[in-house]
């Protein structure tokens, strides 16, 4: 199993990243292909762990599918039937396993779909039992037997209406793509309306589906016969953009993120700004150039376009060397501050209560420790504590950020972080 190992503190960061396509807007799209009977070609997919998941699932269900990494293309071919099993052993590692849910109850609705729970970040509750909810507001029915979700909508699925208890992403992708092929119109309230959500329904739109706002967090979906084959440029990674953001940020370094629409960050870069950090936009891209004071903020997560649970514990790392106190309060889920222990053991300040983290910025640098990742964001997390620690730290369980990082190691050795891969 391999680890990183960083040498700290590097003061010499410099230069720009080339941010990749989002894979939190790559998976839905995929799920989505289901949808369709002829070929679908997406367009800037990042070669990561929970694409290439992603595809085997696909690939398992009976999909024909081509990935160049190079080119940074995937093709889609769904001719033929699917399997209607959804598979333990590759949703178990990834919570978008579920997304797949939708799509086939919408094309294979007369018929029996098995679907195992999926996996992911241990982050607390995510209540698979609103999509449920929202596939039975179809007519869906639905059983548990053994870990699998058995559903189906003998009498076709029926457009009526659905209002989630609470925001959810994959939640309101799923019901989406489960009303495209549905009879009638289907009206969801209280919808995410995240950049990559709003990417899914862009592509089904223009693949001949009928999808409208009819309220900042409500959609009428207006069931159609058929998708047409279609070609769409997955967005850029907000996520990855904000994480080499606080790379400069923690180093109080020039750094250029290129690639990204700074609309999709816009209340991340207005936190920046509060810390003291400079923010420019050129042409897709955004500048964060150093500071010259460095000042302690209080701010909460939430639904998009509140700070990203996502971003949190990279603005957490960037706040341990923002002297004075901060607090950040997170509302999405219960165990996302997992990166505290580790940063804490490199001598960061920060103590949590339920839901809410109060940080004691320091102006002299973190200390070099052995540390171990347990989720996606909790291991850029510690790479960026230790970026700004003496000496050398080990980080163990990095598959977690190779999941959705996409040559991590690469990208932090071209900006001049002093990091190396081992086994």
């Amino acid at each position: 199993m391999k680890k990183f190992i960083i040498k700290g503190p590097n003061k010499g960061i410099k230069g720009e990243v080339d941010i990749s396509g989002a894979k939190n807007s790559c998976l839905p799209l995929m799920a989505a292909s289901i949808l369709f009977k002829k070929k679908v070609t997406l367009k800037n997919v990042p070669f990561v762990k929970d694409v290439l998941t992603m595809k085997d699932l696909l690939v398992a269900l009976g999909s024909k599918v081509d990935f160049s990494e190079s080119k940074k293309i995937m093709t889609i071919n769904n001719k033929k039937n699917h399997k209607l099993i959804v598979p333990y052993n590759l949703v178990s590692t990834m919570r978008a396993g579920v997304l797949t849910m939708g799509p086939l109850l919408a094309r294979y609705h007369n018929k029996k779909i098995q679907t195992s729970l999926g996996g992911g970040c241990a982050l607390g509750i995510r209540d698979t039992n609103w999509h449920l909810a929202g596939f039975r507001s179809l007519g869906a029915i639905n059983s548990l037997n053994k870990g699998y979700v058995n559903i189906s909508a003998k009498k076709g699925l029926i457009g009526s209406k659905y209002k989630f208890p609470k925001v959810t992403v994959t939640g309101t992708s799923n019901l989406i793509m489960a009303s495209t092929l549905a009879k009638g119109s289907h009206v969801i309230k209280n919808i995410s309306i995240e950049p990559e959500v709003l990417d899914l329904i862009n592509f089904l739109n223009n693949s001949g589906a009928d999808i409208k706002f009819i309220g900042k967090r409500s959609i009428k979906v207006t069931g159609v016969k058929e998708l047409i084959s279609g070609s769409h440029n997955i967005i850029g990674d907000r996520i990855e953009a904000f994480s080499y953001l606080c790379v400069g940020a923690i180093t109080n370094r020039r750094i250029k993120v290129k690639n990204i629409n700074p609309k999709y960050l816009s209340t991340e870069i207005g936190i920046l700004k509060k810390i003291g950090y400079n923010i420019e936009f050129n042409n897709n891209s955004i500048i964060l150039s150093p500071a010259k004071r460095l000042n302690p903020i209080k701010i909460k997560t939430g639904p998009w376009p509140a700070l990203a649970t996502d971003n949190m514990p990279l603005i957490l790392a960037v706040l341990t060397k923002v002297p004075g106190k901060s607090h950040i309060n997170e509302t999405i889920f219960s165990n996302r501050f997992m990166a505290a222990p580790e940063l804490n053991r490199m001598g960061a300040l920060i103590r949590i209560k339920k839901n809410n983290a109060i940080i004691i910025g320091q102006k002299k640098d973190l200390k070099a420790a052995d540390c171990i990742s347990s989720d996606l964001r909790t291991t850029f997390s510690i790479i960026l504590g230790a970026i700004a620690a003496k000496g050398e730290s080990k980080i163990r369980r990095i598959y977690h950020g190779l999941r959705g990082y996409y040559s991590l190691e690469t990208k932090l050795k071209k900006i001049g972080i002093k990091i190396r891969s081992k086994k």
